[in-house]
């Protein structure tokens, strides 16, 4: 009997050996690249196009608030694009309109108006800076023998001037391509795009139009952080949801020579440590996380692929080093951030009353009311009041996840694989919020990248300071947006007829 345990024993410890090695083998093979396969006469970009890239940094297109942006700088900004562009404003087959005053519709037509149209965005808008944070002037589009220096370098405008010089190489080359596409310019995404990216939708919404293909900001290309020593693209196939709420308590007040046990800011302060220590519940192997990696896999160290290959033994141990690094721990689960804590009014007065805000970015496994039963479940104090709040950017769900499989993943992939040699392309959850989300009923495959390369810090210029592009990079996304042209143009796919575009 003890023999023939023994004897099972060995046999399903082999068993696990050979599923672990064959598994690992499967996904060890890397798929042929399409770097051979770019845009056969790429555009020379130069000094011309980094000053460019910097007058536009220097307009201050900035979003405050849904009401309050720079409306003069808008302006000012659309006179740029019509000056710089000139060919793109005057060529025959591309119909341009002005939504809401200052976003943008491109329509370029077709030759072939069986096929599905597409759509590229950007926007024209900016963070604010602090100038006093950055080593440059933050609106002066400084330029160095390695840099483009300015806010707008990295969020985005040097994908909205990429496109357009796409577009521009395209008609001054008199180039005419078979699948129409459009390029949508938001004033406002930095606020939500409610003015800008949702008015433009609900239009091409009215007329009929649906996308074969949407692709707007997003995910980058990451250098020496996802694969040791090398770069990794990562194509954003959904992205988080975003649910603020408010928590209040009013309890009474006094004067401080006199404190009772506990007070409304005491209450308060205990409620938000317990909810920034109490992270949301994972869902690492439900998500896009294990597409991602087994894409990846390939490109590991031996070592590594051997995890990412065998999820279903090793899948805990990887969710917990997922879990040690605050960007990919967002990745797998609902983040929850305290914005704002407001209390007390004098330097001896007890306050009776006290508020945060908590901004939760939502998990597309997650329901705004799971997010909300379990908040409560933390705090566990029924005298703290919960409230959806509105902000700066409306709380919305998350969107749907894209597919990998699809003619649009197909088209970035190769359009990344002839820039950015034998480097691989991967989907991903895009923890950000883009305008997409106003863009969701037109197509079902909707994708958010920038092919910005980021390496180990730079994510801290992503809305902080010292925002930068490096100049061969900036080369990149130019060259970037003429495969994407050029690849959709290589499919037979078709679609349904759309509706021509309409004055506004």
């Amino acid at each position: 009997m003890q023999f023939r345990t023994s004897h099972l024993l060995s046999f399903g410890l082999a068993s696990v050996v050979v599923v672990i090695f064959l598994r690992t083998l499967r996904l060890s093979t890397v798929e042929k690249s399409d770097a051979d396969h770019g845009h056969p006469s790429l555009m020379s970009v130069g000094e011309e196009h980094f000053q460019r890239l910097s007058r536009a940094i220097q307009i201050r297109t900035i979003s405050w608030s849904i009401t309050d942006y720079n409306s003069s700088a808008l302006d000012h900004f659309q006179t740029f694009l019509r000056q710089e562009y000139a060919a793109v404003f005057t060529c025959p087959f591309i119909t341009v309109e002005v939504v809401s005053n200052y976003s943008f519709l491109f329509t370029v037509s077709g030759s072939d108006s069986s096929l599905q149209p597409y759509l590229l965005m950007s926007h024209i808008d900016v963070v604010p800076a602090v100038s006093k944070e950055w080593t440059v002037d933050p609106f002066a589009g400084d330029i160095d023998d390695t840099y483009i220096w300015g806010r707008g370098a990295i969020d985005v405008k040097n994908t909205l001037l990429a496109i357009m010089e796409a577009v521009n190489g395209m008609v001054t080359s008199n180039r005419r391509p078979k699948r129409t596409f459009y390029v949508a310019f938001g004033h406002d995404e930095e606020v939500g795009g409610v003015q800008g990216a949702a008015v433009t939708a609900s239009l091409l919404q009215q007329r009929g139009v649906h996308f074969d293909f949407i692709l707007d900001e997003g995910m980058v290309v990451v250098e020496d952080t996802v694969i040791p020593g090398r770069l990794a693209a990562l194509v954003g196939v959904a992205e988080k949801g975003l649910l603020t709420i408010r928590l209040s308590i009013n309890m009474t007040g006094g004067h401080s020579s006199a404190p009772r046990a506990e007070s409304s800011l005491s209450a308060m302060a205990r409620a938000v440590a317990k909810l920034s220590q109490t992270p949301h519940p994972h869902h690492f192997g439900h998500g896009v996380e294990v597409d991602m990696l087994e894409q990846l896999a390939p490109y590991f160290p031996i070592a590594r692929r051997v995890f990412i290959s065998n999820l279903w033994l090793f899948g805990p141990l990887v969710a917990w080093l997922f879990s040690q690094k605050p960007e990919t721990a967002a990745g797998i689960r609902t983040t929850t951030s305290v914005t704002i804590f407001n209390s007390g009014i004098k330097a001896n007065v007890i306050p009776g009353y006290a508020e945060a805000i908590v901004n939760h970015r939502v998990n597309p496994r997650d329901s705004f009311d799971e997010v909300l039963e379990r908040d409560r479940d933390i705090i566990d104090d029924d005298r703290i009041k919960i409230d959806l709040i509105p902000t700066v950017l409306p709380n919305h769900p998350p969107s749907p996840i894209s597919s990998s499989k699809s003619f649009g993943f197909s088209v970035i992939r190769k359009s990344v694989q002839a820039i950015f040699k034998d480097t691989p392309v991967a989907p991903a959850l895009c923890i950000g919020n883009t305008d997409t989300r106003h863009y969701l009923a037109l197509s079902d495959n909707v994708y958010r990248f920038t092919p910005s390369i980021f390496k180990p810090g730079d994510t801290k210029r992503f809305h902080g300071p010292n925002e930068r592009i490096a100049k061969d990079n900036y080369v990149q996304t130019v060259h970037f947006f003429q495969n994407v042209m050029f690849h959709a143009d290589t499919s037979v796919t078709r679609g349904p007829q759309t509706h021509a575009p309409h004055d506004l």
